[in-house]
Order: structure tokens, then C-alpha cells, then sequence
């Protein structure tokens, strides 16, 4: 007979255990059998969230090869830190503009991240944009202020943003950042505006 009350007591301390570590018992204790490894169900196991990057390799590192591109130097996210960047080799695009694969990519690229604010053609009307919307306005990127911006100041800004415009750079490649540019030169063009960009021919050059 004493036998046979022993599980049930053992069940009983397993049950009060439950309740003690949280009320609903189950996730709590869950959670508690979680930090001994032998009894972990990956219930909690690291993992990248939607959207993030790898972490970038750490500055003055060399690098081998990495998901996310060029390792490429970091960049003050303020009007004297992008004119800065897009004064260096680094702000030259060295992606072909005419490759109508890298327009493709850009075009992607633009729908998918830059299109709710700065519109389909690029003239800051996205759907989240207007009155009682927030922000109520966003920038015209075929206006002659974006047009007369370096190459390598658009890509600087959509990789750290400024001001209302959120940093992409961890959501977007280095190239996917160029390509972006491409595409944002091209929205100009089809708007009747000719930007002034630097020969993507000079870029490698410059870094070697």
C-alpha cells in the first residue's frame, strides 16, 4: 500500500512545485526545466528577428567575404557625415547603370522599402504620406535639391537615414543600397531631370 501512494506524492510535489514557480504552472515550469540543458526544448534558441542583418564585421577588421557586401566604413548619420562619405571612394556607385539587372534589383529594392513614403515615381507621394498621416510629408526625389545630391550622399542616407528617414542599412545589402540609387537616378531621369553622376568605372580603382 505505501508503495503504491509514493508516485502520488511524488506527482503532488510536482504539481506544488508548478504552481509555486508561476500560477499557470506549465509555462513557468517550462521555463524552469529550460535552464538545465538536458532539459532544454529549444523553446527559447537564438535566432536572427525579421529583417535583421548578421552583426557587420567590427571597423579597422579584414574582410574575407560577408552576406551583407563590403565591409564599408562607418558613416555619421548628419549633413557634414554623408557629404563626408560621398567625398570618399566609397561614395562613388560602383554598380553599372545601364545593367538592366541592377535596375531590376534597385527597382525591387525601392518598391519594397522606399515606395510607402516617396511614391512609385519618386515624388513623395507614398500611401502613408498626407494630411492626418504621419509623417505628412516626405521629400520629392526627382526635385532639383535630390537631383544635385552625390551618389554617394543618397546612399549614405538610406544606409544610417536622417531626420525623419529611418536607417536601411541593416535591412539592405551594400549592393541593394546601390542599386537603389541606380533606380532613384533613373525615377530623375524619366522626370525630365539629367543628376550628375560620378564613372562607376573609377570606383575600384580608388579603393585598391
Amino acid at each position: 500500500m505505501l508503495r503504491r501512494e509514493r508516485p502520488a506524492a511524488g506527482r503532488g510535489a510536482l504539481l506544488l512545485a508548478a504552481l509555486a514557480l508561476g500560477g499557470t504552472g506549465c509555462t513557468a515550469l517550462d521555463n524552469a526545466l529550460a535552464s538545465v540543458p538536458v532539459f532544454a526544448f529549444l523553446r527559447e534558441a537564438p535566432f536572427f528577428d525579421p529583417y535583421e542583418a548578421p552583426r557587420p564585421a567590427p571597423e579597422f577588421s579584414i574582410p574575407f567575404r560577408s552576406p551583407a557586401g563590403e565591409a564599408v566604413p562607418p558613416i555619421e548619420a548628419s549633413e557634414t557625415g554623408l557629404n563626408a562619405f560621398a567625398a570618399t571612394s566609397w561614395g562613388v556607385d560602383p554598380l553599372n547603370p545601364a545593367d538592366t539587372a541592377v535596375q531590376a534589383l534597385g527597382k525591387l529594392m525601392f518598391e519594397r522599402y522606399c515606395l510607402v513614403c516617396h511614391g512609385p515615381a519618386g515624388h513623395g507621394d507614398g500611401p502613408i504620406i498626407g494630411e492626418g498621416k504621419y509623417p505628412p510629408i516626405a521629400p520629392n526625389l526627382t526635385l532639383p535639391a535630390t537631383v544635385a545630391r552625390a551618389d554617394g550622399y543618397i546612399y549614405a542616407l538610406i544606409r544610417v537615414g536622417r531626420g525623419l528617414m529611418p536607417a536601411y542599412g541593416p535591412r539592405l545589402t551594400h549592393e541593394e543600397r546601390w542599386a537603389v540609387v541606380t533606380y532613384v537616378r533613373a525615377l530623375q531621369a524619366a522626370a525630365g531631370a539629367t543628376p550628375a553622376r560620378t564613372d562607376s568605372a573609377a570606383a575600384p580603382a580608388a579603393r585598391n
